[in-house]
């Protein structure tokens, strides 16, 4: 049965109608809508994407407050500069700044320090210096001994506690470069024990051990990596 009025519109089901989820559907027109046309829906049964409930921003807006958000600054400032050749890429631990050069020497370091300090937070207090695996490549060895005496002269006057990490061994067959290598160990660490500087010991704990290495025999792979960082921090916790 369908009765129509001015203000509204009912439609009852009967016997002959067809099935409704509801038995009754009602529809209020206001006076401007022309009679016998339903009302538009309050709200689509499917809502796009872009959709939201009343009070709610539009999503593209929330995205974009989202990403203004500044970043959440570190729990702790850092306290320790790893500052070295590419030995030390991926040598990582907490509160710590690591600076890799790859094929940097001695001298390269040097010339890098001084820029490096003043850019350094006011936190650090602590210096780790790898390098020497670079130096080990020409045959020159006193003037390598002088370009490490520069650097270490640069790094005593910076106020910082100073720890010198000794090279790694080779483990490539390379005779000339592992002599060369231990002779450098062997004459920091001399060096570190008269000049009170805290030294790093890693050449034994590397010696005649290639599960630790890359295919090139000199650098270290995640194994010798973990290795090295333990080491570090084994010595840094014990001097300080």
């Amino acid at each position: 049965v369908l009765s129509a009025s001015r203000s509204h519109i009912i439609i009852s089901r009967n016997s002959s109608s067809p099935r409704f989820h509801r038995s009754t559907i009602t529809s209020t027109l206001t006076d401007t809508e022309p009679q016998g046309q339903l009302a538009p829906a309050a709200a689509p049964l499917h809502t796009s994407p872009d959709a939201t409930s009343a009070g709610s921003p539009p999503r593209h807006l929330s995205r974009k407050f989202t990403t203004s958000r500044p970043p959440l600054a570190p729990l702790f400032a850092p306290s320790t500069l790893i500052i070295g050749d590419s030995i030390m890429r991926g040598i990582r631990f907490f509160n710590a700044i690591t600076l890799s050069f790859p094929g940097a020497t001695a001298a390269d370091i040097a010339v890098k320090i001084p820029s490096v300090l003043r850019s350094l937070p006011s936190s650090v207090h602590r210096i780790i210096l790898h390098v020497g695996c670079n130096d080990t490549a020409r045959p020159q060895s006193e003037q390598t001994k002088r370009d490490f005496l520069n650097l270490t002269d640069l790094l005593k006057d910076c106020g910082k506690s100073i720890f010198i990490s000794g090279p790694l061994p080779t483990v490539n067959n390379n005779s000339e470069r592992f002599s060369r290598l231990l002779s450098l160990n062997t004459w920091i660490s001399s060096f570190c024990r008269a000049s009170r500087i805290n030294f790093i010991d890693n050449f034994n704990c590397f010696w005649n051990r290639p599960e630790y290495f890359n295919s090139d025999g000199i650098h270290p792979n995640r194994s010798g990596r973990s290795l090295l960082i333990s080491n570090i921090q084994y010595t840094v916790h014990t001097s300080d």
